[in-house]
């Protein structure tokens, strides 16, 4: 049995022991609070567009996360699920008898952050410049670009954009970015003419290992904005790379930790460079990567010259990296991640290696021919073979 009410929709099974899905759209939710409380919105589809009070909407959400909001889903909940739904299967003598009770516990989650541009030519510069340098660094496996019927606005409009309700459903160019980590995924995308959205989606909820009962959520949007913040940052870092000299002249030089002499950050060296490119791949992983993570990506970007690198040595150049002070160790487990210094250094040293030197070189080099020779023969003898026959003939 499916049902609807607004932003909420309940699905139950029609067998013991009667399971029930319930989904909550908190975009609707937040809608609805902003018409009872009079606070100025507009939205298109599913996002909060320019015109609405950002400030006052985004207090609202906060409040569905929180021990009031919380109590108040658990109530609506139950009163749907005993009052309206369960009479289709037990009676109401059977449910106390037997004191049968749903326990809530939360499986598929999604969490966005969106960010609104003053006009859709600045939101186009800055999203397609942000894939065309950050796409091979961040090893996108894949970009999908849907095609619209219309074009951003390259203007504002007069008196400061459009606060006029939108009634008809515009379509526009849509490009997604889509980084899987196991249950995890991090999407980026532009929405509307205006809307750029950073979105992590949970389809396993025991995936963050923090608990899955509803008094954890609190705790789980938290983290969940968090991977946010990181991934924002990630991609922020490898987009808008810079050298610093010093550290740069210091990156070859050998390093001490402890007792031990551990060689430089040459990226001179073939298997120093699939490192670095594994490494800034998986500088967008929510909670850190283990060494052999970092083995398994080197061996998937470079293929078969890469076929025998293994954990060992991937630990070793993660001990190279960790005295440079690109990647620290996440305290407590076996995880590294990547500071945010240092994934400016290994994206810039990558971009100036790809896009700078290789070509200019690549323009610059001549093939060097040899010396001429001091003496030239009217006839040459192309063989020397008994049963072969010369040709031009050669001379008796």
């Amino acid at each position: 049995m499916d049902k609807e009410w607004g932003h909420l929709t309940l699905k139950m099974s029609g067998h013991p022991p009667f399971g029930l899905q319930i989904s909550l759209n908190g975009h609707e939710w937040v809608q609805r609070q902003a018409q009872a409380q009079s606070v100025a919105w507009v939205k298109e589809d599913n996002c909060f567009v320019g015109g609405s009070d950002c400030a006052a909407i985004s207090r609202l959400a906060e409040g569905l996360d929180g021990p009031a909001g919380l109590a108040r889903l658990a109530q609506v909940c139950d009163r749907w699920v005993y009052s309206a739904c369960l009479c289709f299967a037990l009676t109401q003598e059977q449910p106390r008898q037997s004191q049968f009770r749903y326990a809530d516990s939360g499986y598929p989650l999604e969490y966005s952050r969106n960010l609104l541009f003053k006009s859709g030519r600045q939101l186009d510069e800055v999203y397609q410049g942000l894939i065309d340098r950050t796409r091979r660094l961040l090893d996108v496996p894949r970009l999908k670009t849907i095609f619209g019927r219309k074009h951003r606005p390259h203007h504002d409009r007069a008196g400061g954009g459009r606060l006029e309700k939108i009634l008809d459903r515009s379509t526009y160019d849509l490009t997604v970015v889509k980084l899987h980590f196991g249950k995890l995924t991090l999407k980026l995308y532009d929405k509307g003419d205006r809307v750029l959205r950073v979105e992590v989606i949970v389809n396993n909820i025991e995936e963050l290992r923090c608990g899955k009962r509803l008094e954890k959520l609190p705790g789980i949007f938290t983290r969940l904005q968090q991977m946010i913040v990181a991934f924002l940052g990630v991609v922020q870092a490898a987009h808008l790379s810079f050298l610093e000299a010093q550290p740069l002249d210091a990156l070859a030089t050998p390093t001490v930790r402890g007792e031990k002499r551990v060689a430089g950050v040459d990226l001179q060296k073939p298997r120093m460079r699939a490192v670095a490119e594994a490494v800034v791949a998986l500088a967008a992983t929510p909670g850190g990567f283990t060494a052999a993570q970092l083995a398994d990506r080197v061996r998937a970007q470079q293929g078969r010259p890469m076929a025998h690198y293994h954990p060992r040595q991937a630990a070793y150049d993660l001990r190279k990296l960790r005295g440079k002070a690109l990647v620290e160790r996440i305290g407590g487990t076996r995880g590294y991640r990547v500071r945010r210094p240092g994934i400016r250094t290994l994206a810039s040293l990558l971009i100036l290696r790809e896009k700078v030197l290789k070509p200019v070189l690549a323009g610059v080099y001549r093939p060097k021919r040899g010396r001429p020779p001091r003496t030239f023969t009217r006839w040459t003898c192309i063989t020397r073979s008994s049963n072969a026959k010369c040709w031009p003939p050669c001379k008796p």
